[in-house]
């Protein structure tokens, strides 16, 4: 007699509205350390000059830490999210305010 399915145990999720929203633009470095995945996230800032010049420079936004496990959700929400970017520009053009926003 074969064993039943289990079904992994639900994920308890809460929206807390004052988390953080942070913007990068590269993610310069990456590496690991005691089995904790790191890796910087940086944005182009401008910074004018006094000759009136701007200077572009990457500054550090934040350091993310997680688990392999956490690295693996991370990069599976990022797959995902590249193949709507895909299948958006594949599609035809669609009109409206909110054509190029999906939630999952």
């Amino acid at each position: 007699m074969a064993a039943p399915e289990t079904k992994p145990a639900d994920i308890t999720y809460l929206d807390l509205v004052n988390a953080p929203h942070v913007y990068f633009d590269i993610a310069p470095a990456h590496g690991v350390m005691a089995n904790a995945v790191e890796i910087e996230l940086a944005a182009r800032t401008l910074n004018p000059l006094a000759d009136g010049t701007v200077e572009v420079k990457f500054v550090t936004t934040a350091r993310l830490r997680c688990s392999q496990s956490g690295a693996q959700h991370l990069r599976n929400a990022l797959d995902a999210v590249l193949k709507m970017f895909e299948a958006q520009q594949a599609g035809p053009a669609q009109a409206g305010p909110s054509a190029g926003s999906k939630l999952n």
